[in-house]
């Protein structure tokens, strides 16, 4: 084949593997649910001085109110996002994920590293054995 011809083929793409794909995947073992982000958000909250939770909200642009039915557990509806804010305050950085559990998508909060999922865990194992 003439040299010409040859160089003007497109180059075949690399298959892509299940290998190449696994790190786009979110791992559930750095994944905790919306209830146990929200428990230790909450004790959080409720750890705050009088008036801390107004000052918090105004420094960081949350909705006071609604922080507010954070706190004390009467959300009409469950507040992801501002969960996710609250959890990026108090040190722990996290994404956002849909992860099945029993057959159903359940909004899930995927920790970058397994130290900073292990020291909430720890905090919030610690907070309610001394609450119970």
């Amino acid at each position: 084949m003439p040299a010409s011809v040859a160089s003007r083929r497109p180059a075949s793409k690399p298959a892509t593997t299940p290998a190449a794909l696994g790190p786009q995947l979110p791992n559930p073992a750095l994944a905790i649910a919306y209830d146990e982000a929200r428990r230790y958000v909450q004790l959080r909250l409720r750890s705050l001085p009088h008036g801390g939770l107004r000052a918090t909200c105004t420094a960081f642009g949350f909705p006071y109110t609604t922080s507010v039915g954070l706190k004390t557990g009467s959300l009409q509806r469950e507040e992801y996002r501002l969960v996710q804010k609250h959890l990026r305050v108090f040190g722990f950085e996290t994404e956002l994920v849909r992860l099945y559990v029993s057959g159903q998508l359940c909004e899930h909060y995927l920790f970058a590293d397994a130290a900073l999922l292990a020291t909430l865990r720890e905090q919030l194992a610690a907070h309610e054995e001394l609450v119970s």
